[in-house]
């Protein structure tokens, strides 16, 4: 899953959702390569809408398809795209300085108007994607070219939260002439970016083709086919058939490159696994039984049973994402001073017993009907009957299981999932704590909301001061490690399987939260 919010690696993109940021978004060297007329993308998943706000899963059509108003480079870092500049008035007001000249596919130039409208759209009440805006106050044209950003506070991550897919824009006239249908396979949507949407089944795929006018330049690939396949075992036979050139989203990199025979372009992430629990529910709200759960989960068998291709994590928060604030050196020296709880089944055994449930307890937990999944779920179900905890595990479809996940806090089900980092910012796994995002729509699943957490997570976006947030993120660390509502288990690679036809050129963590195929050329 590569998402924000909890959704399967293979079904985003992006965390990242995460996020989130894409090298592939600089096309300057594309222009002198030869165009490439034709290039077949797979994807293990499918999506009803092209709507964000209504299928946050369609980022992997989207980034091609929608520009941003700004961008990240291949190390996460913000950059131009439709906005040239933007400059900051004061702590809680961004102005963005839009770029001329460009227009969507049908012709019309792309204004303020439009980009305010698609960020008022996307951070609605029921959006998906809202949880990005959570600091939003206004978002207004103030003239043709210029859209002001007014937040209610100051908050350090919002510069990356106009670089997300999240923030895709699109054209209000077409949309508000498309009630109802927005998005959908007869409508579908009005982009400038470097490919428009011929067409759009749900149950089968989209047709994409090159944008001849695109600001950003010469769009290297004529023509983008996306077919959805019913599993990754599908999708990797048709890429060992020559089917597909390009696999851009690997749930079980493993099992993939087995099937399908293709050597994976790989690089580490910020993306990661962990083991949820509603810490308001019996009995997970017992800090023994939590604690238990994280001594007896190998993570070494769960990272095996997902495909491989990670690396073993202890903490919700992904330590490298403490990089933009502090030293590698300051980062080791916190991990040694928090418990990381690596798997000691005696341990767990101690937990048990000195909790209300020593004997063990029998419980139901839901989780979606996703290939790794559903294989690491059986793994912990198997880990943790070893200490008493017999789970039942009732497996839901992808959409069921994200409404039971933001609907009512009570109900949320301890799961394991996954996050998808969108951006290098410590705070990037904020949306799954505190008490704002414990309202409907929302992703905090533990059901975890302190006072005092609600504090730091506050106090972690109002300054900008490297050290001042290393040392809030630090308390947070501690905080989490010693209430342990996630059990952080892995931070997996992002992969990419592409045709020997192709080279892709600036792969980095960040390539699929935006235009990624403009990276790739023919072999020549």
């Amino acid at each position: 899953m590569k998402l924000r919010p909890v959704i399967p690696l293979a079904a985003v993109l992006a965390l990242l959702a995460a996020g989130c940021s894409s090298a592939a978004s600089a096309p300057a060297s594309s222009a002198a390569a030869a165009t490439i007329p034709l290039l077949k993308v797979g994807l293990a998943s499918s999506f009803p809408n092209l709507d964000l706000a209504k299928t946050i899963n369609a980022n992997s059509v989207d980034v091609l398809t929608l520009d941003t108003l700004m961008k990240f480079g291949p190390q996460g870092q913000v950059e131009p795209n439709l906005a040239t500049s933007v400059t900051q008035p004061d702590p809680v007001t961004y102005v963005y300085h839009l770029r001329h000249g460009v227009r969507f596919w049908n012709g019309d130039p792309l204004t303020a108007t439009d980009v305010a409208y698609s960020m008022n759209h996307e951070r609605a009440p029921g959006s998906q994607v809202g949880f990005t805006y959570a600091s939003v106050k206004s978002i207004t044209a103030t003239d043709p070219y210029t859209v002001a950003v007014t937040l209610t506070h100051p908050d350090a991550t919002w510069k990356y939260t106009a670089a997300e897919y999240n923030s895709a824009i699109f054209e209000m006239k077409f949309a508000q002439a498309h009630q109802g249908t927005f998005g959908g396979s007869r409508a579908l949507i009005m982009g400038s970016g470097p490919w428009k949407i011929d067409s759009f089944d749900p149950t089968k795929g989209a047709e994409l083709s090159a944008n001849p006018h695109w600001w950003g330049g010469k769009v290297p690939v004529s023509h983008i086919s996306f077919t959805f396949f019913s599993s990754a075992t599908s999708e990797a036979l048709a890429f060992r058939a020559g089917n597909i050139d390009l696999a851009p989203d690997i749930s079980q990199p493993q099992s993939f490159a087995a099937t399908s025979g293709a050597k994976l372009i790989r690089v580490p992430s910020c993306s990661n696994t962990w083991f949820a629990m509603n810490t308001q529910v019996a009995p997970w709200s017992d800090i023994h039984v939590r604690r238990a759960v994280a001594y007896a989960l190998n993570r070494t068998d769960i990272i095996a049973a997902g495909g491989g291709y990670a690396t073993p994590i202890y903490t919700l928060i992904p330590p490298q994402l403490l990089r933009s604030v502090a030293s590698q050196a300051q980062i080791n020296a916190l991990l040694k001073s928090i418990p990381l709880y690596s798997y000691d089944l005696a341990k767990a055994g101690q937990e048990m017993a000195q909790s209300a449930y020593p004997h063990g307890f029998s419980a139901t937990i839901s989780e979606y009907n996703w290939s790794d999944a559903t294989n690491i779920s059986q793994v912990i179900t198997s880990e943790l009957a070893k200490i008493g905890i017999k789970l039942h595990v009732k497996y839901l479809q992808v959409i069921a299981w994200q409404a039971l996940q933001t609907g009512p806090d009570a109900k949320r089900s301890t799961v394991y999932a996954s996050g998808g980092c969108f951006n290098p910012d410590p705070n990037a796994y904020s949306d799954f704590l505190g008490s704002q995002n414990l309202k409907p729509g929302l992703w905090n699943i533990a059901d975890y909301a302190p006072a005092a957490v609600d504090k730091l997570l506050a106090a972690g976006v109002a300054t900008s001061d490297p050290a001042k947030r290393f040392a809030i993120y630090s308390q947070l660390l501690a905080r989490l490690q010693a209430d342990e509502p996630y059990v952080g288990l892995s931070a997996a690679d992002i992969t990419l399987a592409l045709s020997p036809k192709f080279t892709y050129s600036g792969f980095s963590e960040w390539f699929q939260t935006g235009p990624y195929a403009l990276n790739i050329k023919a072999v020549s």
